[in-house]
């Protein structure tokens, strides 16, 4: 680059930096000048925006006065002031968002995971409880099997809510599973290499950082009320804009990552620790189901039964493989893409909890699979002899038949009425409520505080943020439910042309809407981020954004000097902001210590 080039990009460099310091209001200067009627004697007003007669008197002034007087820029930016919010305000909760469990086959994923709890918590909170949710329901569908192996299916298909599951029933693979006593060694090896016995939940990283945020947020709060003072513009920033607005982030985060001190997992011969935020690491969980497949067993149709290697390459359990875009989302395995595969997984618990049931109650007759005389064996478990038989007959011993007598147990039989799997709009509803309390809560919070500390146009910037993160939230329900509804199933292959159509158009839409939402998602968080460093930055230090023009039209008035009722008013609502948040955080962290240990049924 030539001399005169570089020389060039200084200069424009320095006048870049030095416009915004001659543009800067000197908002107290000129508020004194004003007192002092050097700018004239009309448009001086009270807090409330009625005119008053002695400008001396006045405690505010007119938009249009203070554009008169003290121009149209904003408050001067110091680096000092900047860099000290955003260490002490900002940067505490963007550590924290690090410490979300990822886990992705794909980078992009992992950092689309973060763009959308960042652009909308409500999606995330709705995933986390969808999560706990699910684990409840898979342990009452289990609570009434008793069948070897069935302790372990619960816990397992708890751990793998993450990934994308595949289950293949045909050629009695899946019955095979369940029933074959030669695969009781593979139930108990997946166990063991899902537990990560290795892995310690509370690592030093993520406990530091849960602690730096919770005394970060303690100061903030300190440090608001401690400050309160006649000046409008210095008043709570930190409290009303990041330390309020992300709250969410703490039970959020304690919640994926700290929970499994509370639920015991006994699938090895050592005790481990079951994540609420079950395995999401995509490679390892994937070996982990890969190595576990080599030992599985399947029924022949003539004599014992083999290893399923020497059949063909397909298992009853695995994970899907490359699939097309409608199913994105799905394939992911970090823990906010958990909102995708409600559908899908409850289908997949359905199938292994039919072949369990069926099984199950088959024992309780004493009906061997093969036909023979019933060995009672130690009369605590069913004895392995009578869970022997050819393909046909273990296919047939997870079926209805004339020897079962199902009717008056629980759960019913498992016939499927519908394409989308039991109790599954009961847990959206819950988990839509839980989530939307955590949003609004916290959001709720921020704008409340900023609302009635003089004066409110910032509190704009927040109700928007919290606005869109909820409408993303809305598509992204809406577009898993339209998936499901596009996602043609094996039991579906014979349907007409014309449903085919119907379908694939509503794929369409389905991916048309989730990528309009992760577009909101990036726009919202890149929002939200940017209002926060215009903040830090004084940018919203000028008339038009403290007279909060958008809100009181011709009303719209500039705070000069807060009296003993703002100020009153004002810690009220710091007061209530703060309770609202907190005790919103507090409910959803509350709310996934009631169903993160559910009862399981005993092992056989």
């Amino acid at each position: 680059m030539a001399p005169q080039s570089t020389l060039s990009c200084y200069l424009t460099l320095v006048l870049i930096s030095i416009v915004p310091v001659f543009a800067a209001v000197d908002f107290p200067r000129c508020f004194d000048e004003i007192r002092r009627g050097l700018h004239g004697t009309q448009g001086g007003t009270d807090n409330q925006g009625n005119p008053v007669a002695n400008i001396t008197e006045a405690t505010s002034i007119t938009y249009e006065f203070c554009k008169q007087a003290c121009g149209t820029g904003g408050g001067p930016f110091s680096w000092s002031s900047f860099s000290q919010q955003f260490s002490a305000w900002l940067l505490p909760w963007l550590a924290l968002l690090s410490q979300f469990p990822f886990g992705s086959k794909y980078k992009e994923d992992n950092l689309m995971s973060v763009i959308l709890s960042l652009g909308s918590p409500c999606l995330a909170a709705y995933s986390l409880a969808l999560t706990v949710l699910n684990t409840k329901w898979i342990a009452r569908r289990f609570a009434n099997i008793k069948y070897p192996n069935s302790h372990d299916a619960t816990l397992i298909l708890s751990t793998l809510q993450q990934t994308p599951l595949k289950v293949t029933t045909e050629g009695g693979l899946l019955a095979s599973l369940v029933v074959l006593p030669e695969n009781d060694a593979w139930w108990k090896e997946l166990g063991n290499r899902l537990d990560y016995a290795d892995t310690h939940t509370w690592t030093i990283a993520g406990a530091t950082s849960v602690a730096w945020v919770a005394l970060a947020y303690s100061l903030t709060i300190a440090d608001a009320f401690s400050t309160i003072s006649t000046d409008p513009n210095s008043n709570g920033q930190g409290l009303s804009g990041v330390g309020s607005l992300w709250l969410w982030m703490l039970p959020l985060t304690i919640g994926a990552h700290f929970l499994s001190n509370f639920m015991l997992l006994g699938l090895s011969s050592y005790p481990g620790y079951l994540q609420i935020s079950p395995r999401c690491d995509a490679a390892r969980v994937g070996k982990a189901i890969n190595d576990t497949n080599e030992h599985s067993f399947v029924a022949r149709p003539t004599g014992p039964a083999v290893n399923a290697n020497r059949i063909n390459k397909m298992r009853a359990l695995c994970l899907h493989s490359e699939r097309d875009s409608l199913h994105r989302d799905e394939d992911a395995t970090a823990p906010i893409f958990h909102y995708a595969r409600l559908f899908s997984f409850t289908l997949v618990v359905e199938q292994f909890v039919s072949v369990f049931y069926y099984a199950s109650e088959n024992a309780k007759e004493h009906f061997a699979v093969d036909g023979a005389p019933w060995e009672a064996g130690d009369g605590k478990t069913v004895d392995p002899a009578n869970r022997k038989g050819t393909k046909a007959q273990v296919t047939a011993y997870c079926r209805p038949s004339a020897f079962s007598s199902p009717a008056n147990s629980y759960p019913p039989p498992h016939v499927r009425q519908s394409h989308w799997g039991p109790d599954v709009f009961s847990r959206l509803f819950i988990a839509s409520v839980v989530a939307l309390a955590l949003q609004w809560s916290t959001s709720g919070a921020s704008i409340l505080i900023v609302y009635f500390t003089p004066t409110v146009g910032e509190s704009a910037s927040y109700l928007l943020y919290a606005a869109v993160a909820t409408v993303i939230w809305v598509i992204m329900v809406i577009s898993s439910v339209i998936t499901h509804h596009a996602t043609i199933y094996p039991e579906y292959l014979n349907l007409s042309q014309q449903r085919r159509r119907e379908r694939r158009g509503a794929a369409l839409i389905a991916v048309f809407l989730r990528r309009l939402a992760k577009c909101l998602a990036t726009c919202n968080a890149v929002w939200i981020l940017a209002a926060f460093l215009m903040q830090f930055g004084n940018f919203y230090d000028r008339c038009y954004c403290n007279a909060a023009v958008i809100g009181f039209g011709k009303r719209a008035h500039e705070v000069m000097t807060l009296n003993g009722n703002d100020i009153s008013a004002m810690r009220a609502a710091w007061i209530g902001g703060v309770v609202l948040a907190v005790v919103g955080s507090a409910l959803f962290w509350g709310f996934i210590q009631v169903f993160i240990d559910p009862p399981l049924p005993p092992p056989e």
